[in-house]
């Protein structure tokens, strides 16, 4: 399992920002300089720096341009062959599937500060989703926009056809006018403030052939790809990203099963179902979200304390917590 201390990306994913910093008129090698970038127009995909001069570069790209949807703008006007390996092995396979597939498995030919994996698999969806090993920044917001545009622009544009993610969520905040993401994603089903950032798309589409298809140059890079950094995994489990759904939850008022699985992106029939898969219950999910919060609220008197954790009363909040007791000495 990767840490922090870890981490680390590819020059490529520095080098893709600054080049597009050049081709909309900024002055790259001073943004290069400002966010400390060490010789941008040297070596390849094998030269490693740390996960800070990305995130840096795209702030400055946003700053310097002036335009908040500037990571969805340059990914669109990106050509193939700027990612390495990576984007050949997506390139050279034989369906879109399969080219995301490529992607979960040699993300680490790129970088090791995230992790591309698959979150949910069912008859008619897969659901796709972004981890990083970084702190929140606007940096990052920047470049999972990055991410999943460049993903669906290259996948259109190897299979030749317009596929639309049938749901889109990003961990940001909602931005002042989504027109621009409505624009590229093709849709409008598209969340923000959500607890994952997450694209997912309608398995007819990933069965769809990638007319850039290669299979023996898929061999060959295969061959080299064993010899690259491993994809990282990261310690976030389907259990905390629940956790999440349900702290965010209490925060605007109770945390019913409808509302948490509308931020999970599921139904409740599913979630209920994955959490006996996991072996636990919905209200014990509940009660620990709770608890939690409970935790950040013992300088408040009894009834602020129910009102915060969503209990009707005081007394809603003295049983509760007397259950909790009883459990944890059984």
């Amino acid at each position: 399992m990767s840490s922090r201390s870890d981490c680390h990306d590819s020059i490529l994913m520095a080098r893709f920002a600054l080049e597009r910093a050049a081709g909309a008129g900024l002055d790259a090698d001073r943004i290069a300089r400002l966010a400390g970038v060490p010789a941008w127009r040297e070596g390849g995909e094998g030269d490693r720096v740390t996960p800070r001069y990305c995130l840096r570069v795209w702030e400055l790209l946003e700053q310097e341009s002036g335009d908040p949807d500037i990571a969805l703008r340059v990914s669109e006007e990106s050509t193939p062959g700027e990612f390495g390996l990576l984007e050949y092995l997506f390139l050279s396979a034989d369906t879109l599937g399969s080219a995301l597939e490529a992607c979960t498995r040699h993300t680490g030919s790129l970088t090791t500060s995230y992790q591309f994996r698959i979150a949910e698999r069912t008859e008619h969806e897969v659901r796709y989703e972004v981890l990083s090993a970084v702190d929140d920044c606007r940096g990052r917001e920047l470049l999972v926009q990055c991410c999943f545009a460049l993903v669906l622009g290259r996948g259109r544009a190897a299979t030749r056809c317009p596929v639309v993610p049938s749901q889109v969520s990003f961990r940001q905040p909602a931005p002042a006018d989504r027109s621009r993401f409505v624009s590229l994603f093709g849709t409008r089903a598209i969340d923000f403030g959500c607890v994952a950032d997450t694209v997912t798309l309608r398995t007819a589409d990933l069965a769809l052939p990638m007319k850039s298809a290669d299979p023996e140059l898929t061999t060959v890079l295969l061959s080299y790809a064993a010899t690259l950094p491993t994809t990282p995994e990261f310690g976030v489990s389907w259990l905390d990203q629940l956790g999440d759904a349900l702290d965010a939850a209490l925060e605007e008022g109770p945390a019913t099963l409808e509302a948490v699985a509308r931020r999970l992106l599921t139904s409740p029939r599913s979630l209920q179902r994955r959490l006996a898969d996991a072996g636990t219950t919905w209200r014990r999910e509940v009660d620990r979200a709770r608890r939690r919060r409970l935790r950040r609220a013992e300088h408040l008197s009894r009834a602020q304390q129910a009102e915060f954790l969503g209990y009707a009363d005081p007394a809603s909040l003295r049983r509760a917590v007397n259950r909790w007791r009883e459990r944890d000495d059984s």
